[in-house]
């Protein structure tokens, strides 16, 4: 059997796995940024091929490629399910979008109370194993949500950084480029992200019903000018350093925010609730 020696041994114990690499807990969501991208869609025929609404998660759940995120960055954005899409890098340099194979919409329950409709902001895309020949699993994070810890599953005390990752809309640019002839030659788009960390908060008066109250986890902490974009960012946490046990847990998605920087986020039993109805109806 192969000896570990001991800094690696002490580097393992503290590492944090993100698709079957140990890292350390600071790498750890810069790892995550491969996977949370901006929610495209396809603008056939326009000059702006692309259109970005709002943030989303590529995960993969019982070996199977889905794209997470809310209901409402379609509706507010007017799109419907078809236009999403995945963009991804191939060899050559060059990117291509790809259609989901299928679209589920969380039902909301006719028996939950109305003011719990937030509950059922969810969309999951679903993207075949394979498309055009390429293998599209190293592009969604390896994470069983059906059974990954939540923030009701660990104890408060335990839990080391709650964080989120996302694409605002004001820090989104579309650079075009025109010939002499002043035709457009190409659009690129730059899409800033940002990361930011909270903390668990009690409920006030600008919180909805059904989603969890965060807070900034520090006020010096800097924050978006606008929040507008922030909705589908996925909530992560990491727990367990200080027991010597760390672990990425997933806490669920931002559904709204405020120029304060406090957010509501629908939790991960909603999300799990969403995927159980897309795979019992599969």
């Amino acid at each position: 059997m192969m000896s570990i020696d001991p800094y690696t041994q002490a580097h393992l114990t503290l590492s944090i796995e993100v698709n079957g690499f140990a890292l350390a807990a600071p790498s750890v969501p810069g790892s995550l940024l491969r996977f949370v991208r901006p929610l495209a869609f396809y603008n056939e025929g326009q000059t702006h091929e692309l259109s970005f609404s709002g943030t989303s998660l590529r995960v993969r759940v019982r070996n199977r490629n889905f794209l997470l995120c809310s209901r409402h960055q379609l509706t507010n954005a007017g799109r419907g399910p078809g236009d999403i899409v995945m963009i991804i890098d191939v060899e050559g340099g060059r990117r291509v979008a790809i259609n989901p194979n299928e679209v589920s919409q969380a039902v909301l329950d006719p028996a939950v109370d109305p003011d719990y409709a937030d509950v059922a902001d969810i969309l999951l895309a679903e993207y075949a194993p394979h498309s055009a020949e390429r293998d599209l699993a190293p592009h969604f994070l390896q994470m069983d949500l059906l059974n990954v810890p939540d923030l009701r599953a660990v104890p408060a005390g335990s839990i080391d950084a709650i964080f989120t990752l996302g694409f605002p809309t004001s820090d989104t640019d579309y650079e075009t480029s025109y010939d002499e002839d002043y035709s457009v030659t190409g659009v690129d788009i730059v899409s800033r992200w940002w990361k930011l960390y909270f903390r668990q908060d009690e409920t006030n008066d600008w919180d909805k019903s059904g989603l969890v109250p965060l807070e900034p986890a520090r006020r010096e902490d800097p924050i978006p000018k606008d929040h507008d974009g922030m909705s589908g960012a996925p909530v992560f946490f990491i727990h367990g350093m200080k027991q010597r046990r760390p672990g990425l847990g997933f806490a669920g998605i931002i559904l709204r925010a405020n120029k304060l920087g406090r957010a509501n986020m629908l939790e991960a039993e909603a999300i799990r609730r969403a995927f159980r109805m897309h795979f019992d109806g599969a």
